[in-house]
Parts: structure tokens; sequence; C-alpha cells
């Protein structure tokens, strides 16, 4: 319906003097009314917040003094009676002085004429009879009252398209003395000829008060009927033709028009009759009005039912009816507990017909306020609507007012509460402020992955991942790998999956380092799951990271590692030692492939160098005794690098003692440290026998000097030390000991939250106090690593005092001379060996 289109463009300018006392703008008189009343009808505002209202104006005329005291009338009786089925009264002004007009300001409207004329609807039509009907039957039962002046121009429309009844002019109340009516001439009210009561026009008004009081409105109320199905009448005897007059309702209306005034119906009989099945009434517009009219008195399974049904069947209804009518019921039924949370989805259905303002104004405020309630079911309702409003939530509103409260949602006690609650951010993170994304959320985020329900862990999975992007990049790192990696941990197995799903598709923000040492470890765990669908997903993530970890190495530089200077290279200050242990680290790495040579040489630099180390500062408890074996002339002997090729071997550990910790991959002995180290590097017991017919002794080449000291044989051990425990931890329980691969520097780990760390924390964000670890931490068999400890060095300590320059160059002198009398001793054994044995 277009309400109020029908406007004529004129200013008006009136009240002379006493316009400033009158609280209304005047604006445009509108169409279609003049000259059926004795009233004109203007659009207006209230000057104080710019509401709409209709102003009605009677200017007083001389020769005119009938009509003046109708209207006099008219804005005496909308002052004493009110209805809601009766033209809603605001305001009035009776000047005084040379201006004698009259002012009657009521709620917007429109005359009914406008909206028949435009887009007429059945049902606005029916409901409209039954209204005025019911107005009527107000008057003549309640008030013993004579309205008189029932017909098209004293009925209007408000913004709804509801018909409300006016035209007051007439109204008298019959135990009074001298009712207007009965002394009011025929030609005071325009038009009064067409609609007089047949026992009127033959004995004149004074006939009424002889008659029952509903006579006169019934007449009139059937007139009304014809006229709003079949349009005007020109003579009475038209009226007897049904037209389009609907059936059912054409026996009442014979019976208003009954040529006996004692016969006639009156509005309670029409009224209950047209309520009747397949009565004039019995539709089910008829029926929603008439329930949220009475909504206060109806019990909560009958409003539950009404509003369920509402919800389907709202598209059906006129959408200003539906506007102006239906919504401000509900919200109100909604805001006060009368319609509970099952109106909700009826009032977003009305919602899409509003406009942006109208939407934020009417509905977005209402919302807004109805976060705050207690009642769950509203809560939940609110929560599960949300995609149907979100897109009218302004980015501040979201921030400031309805995050506060959605977040009590995470500490409810009811599961289902707390689980829309972890649904509803993924609508809500495009519209928060950085500080609530990275550091408010977070917080609830992570007491949510250790909730009791299984479901409710999953989704907080779930909710990470997709709100991955919205993240900063710092924030990324230190919450996805640790909340994904104990998501892999937990015993519900979507969870595992939704954890594996969430790797891959968040792939992309995981630098090589967390690929390597952090997540590829443990979802390899996965890869044996005792459940095939998480065992399949496990295998897609693996191919996933290792492909992006090999495109990630492929950018890395070859190597880093600086090429070892040659003997002759050696730095100046360096000791011969020294230059003779880079030697035979050069030597040894040349015997094998060019890639495996840096490892080889990186490793053998590394284990002379440690060797040299325990020399120089007399820490050696055994000599070197034999120089390295040089190739014999027969070349039968073992060739060099065999002679000189050290055996270190690992010691073999239960395996069973270590675990993958919640960053990254960790040795850690579960049982306890003990006095024992857990890996040891150790020289080979039983050495390779010397060549004792190579020709030794001859040279005094600082290779072979280094290959007789490597043959000596020192007892080298690279060990690491067990960990000094922490005594306990914040919750009094003795802290587990770790520890980390030797030559590592100590650090604290940016990832301690979700892997529950002695703080609570994660990412630098506190977990509420009352966060619960969740079953799968406890049912897990991982623990993750406390910190870093340097090893300790297995040295031996020297009673000797410390030797000077050149007392450690004759002592190294002598033993020279001492190991080329020794090989010259094994070399004549050998050749007398070789004489006897020919």
């Amino acid at each position: 319906m277009a309400f109020l289109s029908g406007i004529v463009k004129s200013s008006l300018s009136l009240l002379g003097k006493d316009g400033s006392a009158f609280p209304y703008s005047i604006g445009d008189k509108a169409e279609w009314y003049s000259g059926q009343s004795i009233w004109t009808l203007y659009q207006g505002t209230k000057k104080e917040d710019g509401s709409p209202v209709s102003v009605f104006r009677y200017e007083r005329q001389t020769g005119q003094a009938d009509k003046f005291l109708l209207a006099k009338n008219a804005f005496r009786r909308f002052r004493t009676i009110r209805h809601p089925d009766l033209l809603k009264y605001l305001d009035g002004l009776e000047a005084s002085g040379n201006d004698q007009n009259i002012y009657i300001v009521t709620e917007r409207v429109e005359p009914l004429e406008n909206q028949l004329k435009q887009d007429a609807n059945k049902d606005l039509t029916i409901w409209g009879l039954y209204k005025v009907a019911n107005a009527i039957k107000f008057l003549n039962d309640d008030c013993g009252a004579v309205h008189g002046n029932v017909k098209m121009s004293s009925i209007f429309t408000d913004q709804a398209g509801e018909w409300k009844l006016g035209g007051l002019e007439l109204l008298s109340i019959m135990k009074e003395d001298s009712p207007i009516v009965l002394t009011s001439s025929s030609e005071s009210v325009p038009e009064s000829h067409r609609y007089t009561s047949p026992e009127a026009r033959k004995s004149g008004w004074e006939i009424i008060k002889d008659i029952p009081i509903n006579a006169t409105d019934s007449w009139l109320f059937g007139l009304l009927i014809y006229e709003v199905f079949n349009g005007i009448f020109s003579t009475q005897e038209q009226l007897n033709a049904r037209k389009e007059i609907p059936s059912n309702l054409f026996q009442s209306y014979k019976s208003l028009i009954n040529q006996n005034p004692k016969l006639r119906a009156n509005m309670k009989k029409i009224l209950d009759v047209g309520l009747r099945p397949n009565g004039a009434f019995d539709t089910q517009f008829v029926k929603v009005n008439l329930f949220l009219e009475n909504i206060a008195i109806k019990e909560q399974s009958e409003k539950d039912a009404f509003f369920k049904d509402l919800g389907v069947n709202i598209d059906n209804y006129p959408p200003d009816f539906c506007k102006y009518k239906i919504l401000p019921t509900l919200v109100h039924a909604f805001e006060f507990g009368a319609g509970g949370s099952s109106a909700l989805n009826a009032i977003l259905k009305i919602g899409n017909h509003l406009s942006d303002e109208e939407y934020n104004d009417i509905i977005i405020a209402c919302l807004v306020r109805m976060y705050g309630s207690q009642d769950r079911a509203i809560r939940y309702s609110l929560l599960e609507n949300l995609p149907n409003y979100i897109e009218h939530l302004s980015d501040k509103t979201v921030s400031d007012k309805l995050f506060p409260n959605v977040a009590t949602g995470f500490n409810d006690g009811a599961p289902i509460i707390r689980e829309q609650t972890v649904k509803a951010i993924l609508l809500l993170m495009p519209k928060l402020n950085d500080r609530i994304r990275n550091y408010d959320l977070l917080r609830y985020l992570a007491k949510m992955q250790t909730d009791d329900e299984p479901g409710i862990r999953t989704n907080t999975t779930i909710c990470l991942g997709k709100m991955a992007k919205y993240l900063n990049d710092g924030t990324r790192k230190k919450v996805l790998v640790p909340a994904f990696t104990r998501a892999l941990r937990d015993p519900f197995v979507h969870a595992r999956v939704a954890s594996l799903m969430a790797l891959n598709a968040t792939s992309e923000y995981f630098d090589a380092p967390d690929c390597a040492t952090k997540i590829i470890p443990c979802v390899s765990m996965n890869l044996i799951d005792k459940e095939k669908v998480v065992r399949t997903q496990a295998f897609k993530s693996l191919e996933v990271f290792v492909k992006r970890l090999q495109m990630l190495a492929d950018k890395m530089p070859d190597t880093e590692l600086k090429e070892a200077p040659m003997p002759s290279q050696a730095n100046s200050n360096s000791t011969p030692l020294q230059s003779q242990y880079s030697a035979a680290a050069i030597s040894m790495a040349g015997s094998v492939g060019k890639e495996a040579a840096g490892w080889a040489g990186w490793a053998v630099t590394s284990l002379a160098t440690r060797v040299m180390n325990s020399s120089v500062e007399g820490t050696m408890d055994q000599e070197a005794a034999a120089k390295p074996p040089v190739k014999p002339e027969n070349g039968n002997g073992p060739d060099d690098a065999a002679a000189s090729t050290h055996d270190v071997r690992l010691k073999k550990v239960d395996s069973s003692k270590f675990s993958v910790s919640d960053d990254g991959v960790d040795i850690q002995e579960t049982n306890g440290w003990g006095d024992a180290n857990l890996i040891t590097f150790e020289t080979e017991d039983d050495w390779a026998p010397l060549d004792a017919s190579a020709e030794v002794g001859s040279s005094t080449s600082l290779e072979d000097d280094v290959q007789a000291i490597v043959a000596a044989r020192p007892s080298v051990t690279a060990s690491f030390a067990p960990a000094t425990p922490n005594p306990t931890s914040h919750s009094g329980k003795p802290a587990k000991q770790s520890m980390k691969l030797a030559g590592m520097k100590p650090k604290a780990d940016p990832l301690s939250g979700w892997g529950l760390d002695e703080d609570d924390s994660w990412a630098g964000v506190t977990i509420p106090k009352t966060a619960t670890s969740p079953k799968a931490t406890a049912a897990s068999n991982v623990s993750p690593v406390s910190s870093f400890h340097p090893p300790v060095q297995n040295q031996v300590k020297s009673n000797s005092p410390r030797l000077t320059k050149e007392e450690r160059q004759a002592e190294l002198e002598r033993k020279k001379e001492e190991r080329r009398q020794r090989l010259a001793e094994l070399r004549q054994q050998k050749q007398a060996s070789g004489v006897r044995k020919l």
C-alpha cells in the first residue's frame, strides 16, 4: 500500500498570533477528502521529535453555525472517548478571538478511499470491517451512544492499513439532554441524504430515540459494506443486489439493511456470526490479529504454536501491515517475555521489508538489549539467527555492545549455549576489532579447546581454522600450531579429523621450521590411528606438508658452512696441533663422495677439535702411541683412509621413554632422569691393528702426527647431562624434567598456551583459571618439554700444573721421538715374522 500518496502540495499559513503555541507543523493537504466532510485533512509533524501526525482543521464561516456546533461536538468526543478501533486522538486546539478554527491532531492516517483506489487487499478489507463493527459495538453497547455518521468518509487507515472510525460530529449519548443527532439538520452533514435510514427519511431524525439504539448505526454499517465491495450507490433500490459482496457475508448484510429497524442485527450478532467456522471473519489474517491483540492472556504453549505458524505465513500478509502492526507487537512481546524466543524468526522476516535506518531503530536496538537477557532460550535463538541480521550490525556495535554479552556464553553452564557461541564467533569475527580478535577472543577459545564436550572442542578447532585469516601474523604463529597439534591427540575422532583438515586449510601460514619440527612429526602419529578416517586424512595432510616443505627447502641456500682452510692457510695464531686436526678433517672428508664430504668433514672436525682441546689442556689420560699405517710397497696393507677411520656409535636407548611435545619433536624421559646419560657417543673399543710394515718414523709431517694422535684411542664421550628439575609447578605437583639437544641455547617456549604450560596460557594470553584440561590431554601419553638444558661436557681434570708454551713444545717433541721408536720396533717385529713365515 502506498501510504499518503494522494497529497496536494500546498503550504498552510494559519493560527495567526496563537500559532507559536501550537506544537505541530502543518504541511500538505490530503487529496480525495475535500468536500466529503466539514473537516480539511492535513499531514503534519510534531515539532519536538518530528513524529508524523494528521491534523483535521475546521474553518468557521459565516452562516454555518450548525457545522460549527458539529465540529465542537467532534472535538469534545475525541478528547473523552478512547478505543483502539477509533481514530487515535493526540492533541487539539480550539482557537479564540478572530481565529475560531478548530484543530484535531491524530495519529498519521489517510482516507479509506485512498486505500480502496490504490491496492485494495481482501484481508485488509475483511479485517477493516471487523474493526469498524467492533468500534460501533463499543459505542452502542458500552457507551449507550449513537454514532450516526458511519460512512466511507468517516473511516481512515493508519500506516499499517488498519481501519479507524472517525467522523464523530453526530456522536451522541442518548441519555444526555438534547443529543445533537436529534437536533441537527440533515443538511449539516455532507451527503447525509444518501445514507439516511428509511425511518429517519420518513419521520425525521427524532425517531432515533424511539428505536433500538443500534438500529441507525446497523443501517449505516450495511451501506458501508455495499460501498466497500460494489462502489457508490445512487438509489436505495440498488442495495438488494449482492454483486461483489462475499457470499458468507451477504446474509449478515441483508439483516443490517432490514427496512424494519427493530429487526436489524446489532454488531454483537454480526461479529459472532462472522467468527463462526466459514463465517465472513473466519480467516487466518483475522485470527492472527485477534491473537496479537490478546497475546498477554495467552498460554505459553499457545504463543509458541502461534509464532511458529506466523513465521511460516508472514510473507503472505501485506508488507505495511506487517511492518507497522505485527512487528511492533512482536518486538514488544519478545522484549518483555510475552512472545519468548519463538517470536524472533517472524521479527527477522518482517525486517527484510525495512530500510536500514528502520531496521537499526526497531530491530537491532531490541536485539542488542536482549543479548543481556538471562533467558537461555532467548540467547540461543539470538545466536542461532545471527546469520539473518549480522549484515545490519555495525563494527562498532559488535565490538562495543554485542561481544561483551556474547562472550558470557563461553562460561555458560549449558553446553548448547557454549557450542552456539563458538559457532557465532565465525560470523562476528570480521566485525571485531584487532584487540578482541588477537587477545580477548583467543582466551575464550583456549578454554573451549579443553571443554568436556567433544563437539565443542571439535567446533573450536574448526573455528580457529576458519578465523585464521583474520589474525595477525604473530598471533597465528603462536596459536595455530599448538592448538591444532593438541587437537590431534583428542580422543574424539571428529576432533582429530577437524584438526588435520584445519592444518591443511591453514598450511600457507606455517614456515619451514614449523612444518618440519612441529607439524609433520605430530601428524605422523596419526598415520597409524585406530580410526581409518583419521588415517586417511593424516596421509593427505602429510602429503600437503611434505610438498610445502619441499617448496620451502628449495628456496633455501645450499649451505651456510664456510669451507675449512687448508693447513697452509691456517691462522698464524693457531697452534700446530689445531692445524693438524684441520688437515685430518679435510683428509677424511675427501674419502667420501662430494655431497657426503661436507657432512663427514664437519663430523670429524668436531671430534678432532674436542680431542685437541683435551690434549692442550692436559686432560687426555692416554697418549698417542702409534702413527697411522702407511700403505706398503707391495700393496697388501690397508690404505690410509681405512686406518684413520673412527667408528663412532650411539648407545641404544629405550624408545618408550621418549615422546613428542606440543611445540615439536623433543626427546624426553618420562620416568625420571636417573644418574645415567641418555645418549652417549663412544669410540670403538677394538681398534684395527696398525700396519707394522708401513715405513714410518722417517716422516715428521703434520699428517703423520695427526694420524698417530688419532690412533692413540683417547676416550672421548659426548653426553647430555640431566636437567635440574624444578621443585614444584604452580599446581604443587613436581615439574616435569626435560632436555634439549646439546649446544642449543635455552629459551622460553612462545607457544606455551595450548600445551598447558605453567601459566595455563598460550600466545601470551591468560586462560581463565576455571579452564580445565580436556580428557584428551589426560588420555594422551605425550608430555610437553618444559625447557632446554645445555650439555655437561665430559671433561677429565688434570692434577698436573699448567705447562708453558716451551714446555709443551718439548713434551711434544719427546712424544714424537717415543712414537718413532715404537713404530720402528713394530716394523722389525713384522719383518721378523715375515721371515719366519717364509
